[in-house]
């Protein structure tokens, strides 16, 4: 008999069509057939593994069509099994793979859409902190280049296809122009968690440098330098009350001034 975890090993890797025929001869009880016992497993395990993909990627689904996505769904479930217990981790290379589909070459903007509904899945599973205002730093020396944190669900995606576009007409439940969708027009786009729900923002240039510093660690006064040099016009007044005003601000740490005799 083999030891608990060798054999668990290898029923998992004969479930996902890694090495069938190994763990058939395990399967062996009268006179049922190990092969039709095994796919019983196989296929329980890959629709629910498409079901996955297909709550994570639901735009995408309907960028394809649900039976070309099923087809694919299954390809990336043969190709890249789960490697670890958490579902809702699952998918992470999706997008990436689907870049490897000959007949997606021509339609980019479908691989990027699933890379933003990744990255929509990553948000809702990071943490969502108590927000700061304002406020409350009203009396507070604060320095020069305070250090803001941001809210650990944010993410910041750049992509050179209007994604949040195509995005946002699918939650509308409007029709996707996909004439309009597959002209190259770059979107930066920041994301955050609010609660049970995910909020979407498009951002300038000057914006988006702005919040990938701070979100970075890299402090204020560096942020702030980083939005002026993609826009001489940036409001950082603004750009405050807009981070505090989204609760992406979950606290404001003074920085210790170099000592000096």
């Amino acid at each position: 008999m083999l030891p608990l975890e060798h054999l668990q090993t290898t029923m998992a890797r004969s479930v996902l069509a890694v090495e069938p025929l190994i763990a058939a001869k395990m399967l062996t009880a009268g006179t049922a057939d190990p092969l039709a016992r095994l796919r019983v497993y196989q296929n329980n395990t890959r629709s629910s593994l498409t079901a996955v993909l297909m709550a994570v990627f639901p735009v995408t689904v309907r960028l394809v069509d649900e039976r070309f996505f099923r087809f694919v769904a299954s390809e990336f479930i043969r190709r890249h099994p789960p490697v670890e217990s958490r579902l809702a981790r699952y998918g992470a290379g999706f997008p990436r793979f689907l870049k490897t589909i000959d007949t997606l070459s021509d339609m980019p903007i479908v691989a990027e859409t699933a890379r933003l509904e990744w990255t929509i899945a990553e948000a809702l599973d990071a943490a969502c902190l108590p927000s700061r205002t304002l406020s409350e730093y009203d009396s507070t020396n604060l320095g020069p280049s305070p250090d803001i944190v941001l809210q650990p669900s944010l993410r910041l995606i750049v992509s050179h296809w209007s994604i949040l576009s195509v995005w946002t007409a699918h939650q509308q439940e409007a029709a996707i122009d996909q004439q309009s969708a597959w002209i190259r027009r770059p979107q930066r786009v920041a994301l955050w968690r609010a609660g049970d729900n995910v909020r979407l923002a498009l951002l300038d240039r000057a914006n988006f440098a702005f919040q990938h510093s701070l979100k970075h660690g890299l402090g204020l006064e560096h942020a702030t330098s980083r939005a002026l040099a993609h826009d001489p016009s940036f409001d950082l007044v603004s750009a405050l009350v807009r981070l505090f005003g989204d609760g992406l601000v979950t606290d404001v740490r003074v920085c210790p001034r170099p000592f000096s005799n």
